[in-house]
């Protein structure tokens, strides 16, 4: 049976070339999951600046 985890991380954009953005605390996050054994579901943006800025992401494993 697969477990899933969502996370919410507060972050921002650090740098942006063209198409590009990079969201360094998120990419982190997602190598620090990803050497657990966990993949990366979903990775969407805050709906509410003001309540949930950042991303969530959504991990699976199993």
């Amino acid at each position: 049976m697969a477990e899933y985890r969502v996370v919410h991380v507060q972050d921002f954009i650090s740098n942006s070339t063209g198409q590009v953005q990079t969201i360094t605390n998120a990419t982190a996050v997602m190598n620090q999951y990803a050497a657990d054994g966990w993949r990366v579901i979903s990775c969407v943006p805050g709906t509410n600046a003001q309540t949930y800025g950042g991303v969530f992401i959504t991990f699976e494993r199993g």
